[in-house]
């Protein structure tokens, strides 16, 4: 008989987390991935990324909205010609070397991001020193143990176990609209409705505000350039 770490048989336990899944309440959103050429510098991603947004809204078929953005640059969707400002539906954008992503939310905050690890952002010593001195010691727990391990693959493991909570840091941070300055803990940021998903190197994560009692339920697509010319050829 196969047990699991709770000591109960796996079907008892499967069980037991379909009835406390189906207890919770679900948060639909949607997922859009765009693939691009991992040299487009950073004005072209930013470019492609709101393209891909404007694509992904109409998608859901949000076609009539202003697109406004906050001091800090948070993108908003919200209710063309009303005073006051109303948002009809949450968005959040990110883009690394080689992709562009964006989430879409209709009824509450959500955040998301991805990175390759390894990739540029991580790799830029400088910059990952000053922005992990807003993390919480918790979200690096594996930092000095990763620059010292010797075997490679426990070496990318590692390094791919940093990536998803970086990215889960990144995503409350873009959720809340306050960049990497949040004094939350990792306790209280994993308590938010979230999932990460791995697409060939990359890493991405999405995060909407939430409790333990809620679950996200993501629409997952990955838009390619023969999808319809979906997009615009930047690159």
């Amino acid at each position: 008989m196969i047990m699991n770490r709770s000591g109960l048989p796996t079907y008892h336990y499967l069980e037991m987390n379909r009835k406390a899944m189906l207890k919770k309440k679900i948060i639909p959103l949607a997922v859009y991935i765009y693939r691009v050429d991992p040299a487009a510098q950073h004005p072209i991603q930013h470019r492609l990324g709101e393209e891909l947004l404007k694509r992904s809204l109409a998608q859901e078929g949000i076609t009539e909205y202003d697109l406004r953005r906050t001091k800090k640059g948070k993108p908003t969707i919200c209710a063309p010609m009303e005073d006051p400002v109303r948002e009809i539906c949450y968005v959040s954008i990110s883009h690394t070397d080689g992709f562009v992503v964006c989430a879409i939310c209709k009824d509450r905050p959500v955040g998301v991001d991805v990175e390759l690890p390894g990739g540029h952002r991580l790799s830029n010593s400088q910059m990952r020193r000053t922005e992990m001195k807003l993390l919480k010691k918790e979200f690096e727990p594996d930092g000095e143990a990763l620059r010292q391990a010797a075997d490679p693959q426990e070496a990318a493991d590692r390094t791919r176990r940093f990536c998803e909570r970086w990215t889960l840091a990144e995503a409350f941070g873009k959720m809340k609209g306050v960049g990497l300055a949040f004094s939350e803990g990792y306790d209280e940021i994993v308590a938010h409705p979230h999932e990460t998903r791995c697409i060939d190197e990359g890493v991405v994560t999405v995060l909407a505000e939430g409790n333990s009692d809620e679950y996200l339920q993501v629409e997952w697509t990955e838009v390619r350039k023969n999808d319809g010319n979906f997009l615009p050829d930047y690159v």
